[in-house]
């Protein structure tokens, strides 16, 4: 609603009420409606609820952080149909039997979190909500680094900050069920028979429209970049975050926005982000200053971030030097998935550009 949240009333004539179902019951309608962890791992979410039926779960809990700056769409859910989400929540939480629901949100955003608060103050269900703010980052939202957070400890991964306030407090990973926002708003129109038929998008760069959009996976990239209004004649698509794939434009364009088609033209899904880089950028330039960025949003916490992303944004500005050397010393080589997933993007970007300028 673009005049503000979807109120509880508002959201019930749409849907009605939101159906309580057991654990199994639950796994199944996410297994049938091709229900996947939308905050970039896509992995099947029937197998993680499966994974946890009859265990002691203590928490449920939203993950909101959305460090990724190249995607909007967690936020847009939370600030404007934050019943769905909730919902998706309610529905694990009755399903697992779950003491608590937390909603994770950086602490700097505040019409997310009055919209979520206020959803909750309307709602009667059986549930103790919890709205948990942090301080946000790019790697504040990965899964570790959330349980560090709401364990009284650091945003940060690993579960390597410093310890939290009461060491009782802190989290076993085994007794969480933790998902990205969209992913329990998929779940909640899941227990209503709606199938996985469209994407939720967030399309910025060299576009008129920027924005967050909700389309039919029958259509095609071309088809979200003509409804943002892209301009000029983008060489580079680059799609699923900062840590994406770098594509060439418009040989893709033509590709469904499906996960399978999207991998099947050498992508990733993601974030599901899409952003056109302007036809005047120079793409080693702009690569730099994406690797530069990734370099000061790592938590700090081991060499290959504090010194092997920095230096590898250096050697992207001298082109004498080893990239690929560079490259293989920070596969695998972090306390987290935050180096590896940056040297992965370079090498996409270096393959893409290379094929464009042959």
């Amino acid at each position: 609603s673009p005049d503000g949240p979807v109120s509880l009333d508002q959201h019930r004539l749409r849907w009605s009420g939101q159906p309580l179902l057991s654990a199994p019951g639950l796994a199944a309608c996410a297994d049938t409606a091709g229900v996947v962890g939308a905050g970039g791992a896509a992995f099947p979410t029937h197998r993680k609820l499966t994974s946890l039926a009859g265990r002691r779960v203590t928490r449920v809990v939203v993950n909101g952080s959305e460090g990724e700056s190249a995607s909007a769409k967690d936020s847009a859910l939370l600030r404007l149909n934050p019943h769905l989400v909730l919902d998706g929540a309610w529905a694990v939480t009755h399903a697992l039997g779950a003491e608590t629901t937390v909603i994770v949100i950086p602490a700097d955003r505040s019409a997310d979190i009055a919209a979520v608060s206020r959803a909750i103050a309307e709602r009667d269900d059986a549930v103790h909500w919890m709205v948990s703010t942090h301080t946000g980052g790019f790697v504040a939202g990965e899964a570790s680094a959330v349980i560090n957070s709401i364990s009284g400890g650091d945003a940060v991964p690993a579960d390597l900050g410093r310890p939290p306030r009461d060491p009782r407090s802190r989290l076993r990973r085994g007794h969480v069920f933790l998902s990205n926002t969209e992913t329990f708003a998929r779940l909640a129109l899941a227990t209503r028979g709606r199938m996985m038929t469209t994407a939720l998008t967030t399309v910025s760069g060299a576009v008129s429209a920027p924005g967050v959009y909700e389309v039919p996976t029958s259509w095609s990239i071309a088809d979200l970049a003509t409804i943002a209004g892209l301009t000029g004649t983008p060489r580079y698509l680059i799609l699923g975050g900062w840590q994406g794939t770098w594509l060439p434009w418009p040989h893709v364009a033509h590709t469904a926005l499906h996960r399978d088609a999207i991998a099947a033209s050498g992508g990733r899904w993601g974030v599901g982000s899409f952003v056109w880089l302007p036809e005047n950028l120079d793409p080693r330039h702009t690569l730099h200053s994406i690797v530069s960025y990734l370099a000061q949003e790592s938590a700090g916490q081991c060499g290959p971030c504090v010194h092997g992303l920095p230096e590898l944004a250096r050697a992207l500005q001298n082109p004498g030097t080893d990239i690929d050397s560079l490259l293989e010393s920070l596969d695998g080589r972090g306390l987290c998935g935050h180096p590896t997933a940056t040297a992965a993007t370079v090498r996409s970007a270096l393959t893409a550009i290379g094929k464009e300028q042959r």
